[in-house]
């Protein structure tokens, strides 16, 4: 089975544009100030209906943004950006920095910061993975030999080029997995000479409080619509991750553990091939699919193929063999999979469309 690569993102059209002074140079005698263009979008242009918005107020008396938005799979890989845009003078300091560090106050999912280049054509740029903590703004700091392209991307070298720089860019790193985010950005610092250890620099800011919830694993997640997207690019098939952060809770799985999940649905259209379930890391330290339940296609849970609109009841047991990289949700995801010939098709046999399942019934609970 061949996995479904993350894309990076494209530049599309942005909203809600801001220049503001929110850094400073640090190492620079007299320490310039930093002007930034501060853009957002969603995935619009592909197809996707994910969206972020973007509202101005102020952290340790400076400047900070907060984005809220939600991520959806309409477009397979759905995602949204903050793009970071730097004016000239600011633009020839990113050019010749050793490391950047930013404060963030997220909501436990991992994101990704990345500076783009101009001698990346294919978007796959130099990228750095975080997780943030819920409720708890922290520092992170990026040496700039941190930055390492996609695997799924052409490799233009080694290490990024800093004099090809164009903007700084955070994106969420879910790969379409739906569900709403939010995270406040400020203080974006430039360092042009020595670069502080990550211990060294905290976040003085007060930490929002953490919502409440119920401290386990799963339960019963009542009922939604999810969609498989098709997965041509790399394989022959649809497929789906689901990420809901009610799954696992901030749990981080490892070999050893046993799951049970009950689940009733219907298939928008007759499935050509029969529906596989398990759980994988979908992350980029996971090269962005690791197995977490099964060894090849004959060991993944199988469930028959079904007609349109067909009533469909299972209990399945999900036994993990390995470890999640970490406890953001896209590296505990479940995924659902199903076979077909979609584009690969001739007209004459029919082509088929992405699949969505109406789930009426979906317990997940952890076997101790």
């Amino acid at each position: 089975m061949k996995k479904a690569r993350a894309l990076s993102s494209i530049l599309l059209f942005g909203v809600l544009i801001t220049l503001v002074v929110i850094g400073t140079m640090v190492g620079c005698k007299k320490e310039p100030a930093l002007n930034w263009n501060w853009m957002v979008n969603g995935d619009e242009d592909n197809g996707g209906t994910s969206v972020i918005y973007m509202t101005e107020g102020t952290e340790e008396g400076k400047p900070a943004y907060t984005f809220k938005g939600n991520i959806t799979n309409e477009y397979q890989y759905g995602f949204v950006n903050v793009k970071v845009i730097p004016d000239e003078n600011t633009l020839e300091l990113l050019k010749n920095v050793q490391g950047f560090s930013f404060k963030i106050l997220g909501d436990g999912d991992r994101y990704a910061v990345k500076i783009t280049t101009s001698d990346i054509k294919d978007y796959a740029y130099y990228e750095y993975a975080f997780d943030t903590i819920k409720g708890q703004p922290i520092t992170v700091v990026v040496p700039i030999g941190y930055l390492m392209q996609p695997p799924w991307g052409k490799q233009v070298g080694s290490s990024i080029n800093t004099q090809m720089a164009q903007f700084i860019e955070f994106q969420t790193t879910r790969n379409g997995s739906p569900g709403p985010f939010e995270f406040k950005l400020w203080d974006i610092k430039l360092y042009d000479k020595k670069v502080p250890n990550q211990k060294s620099v905290k976040a003085k800011a007060k930490a929002a409080v953490p919502e409440e919830d119920s401290g386990g694993i799963g339960g019963n997640l009542g009922a939604f619509t999810f969609k498989l997207n098709d997965n041509f690019q790399y394989g022959d098939g649809y497929q789906g991750y689901f990420t809901d952060k009610r799954l696992f809770n901030g749990h981080t799985i490892t070999a050893g553990e046993t799951y049970t999940l009950k689940i009733s649905y219907s298939a928008s259209r007759d499935l050509e091939d029969k529906m596989m379930i398990g759980l994988v890391d979908t992350t980029s330290q996971a090269n962005y699919w690791k197995a977490l339940t099964w060894t090849n296609d004959d060991d993944i849970i199988q469930i028959p193929a079904s007609k349109a609109g067909e009533k469909v009841s299972a209990t399945i047991t999900l036994k993990t063999i390995a470890d999640a990289t970490g406890d953001s949700a896209p590296a505990n995801a479940l995924v659902f999979i199903t076979e077909g010939e979609g584009k690969k098709g001739t007209a004459g046999s029919g082509i088929k469309k992405a699949v969505t399942l109406d789930i009426t019934e979906f317990v997940f609970t952890k076997v101790e």
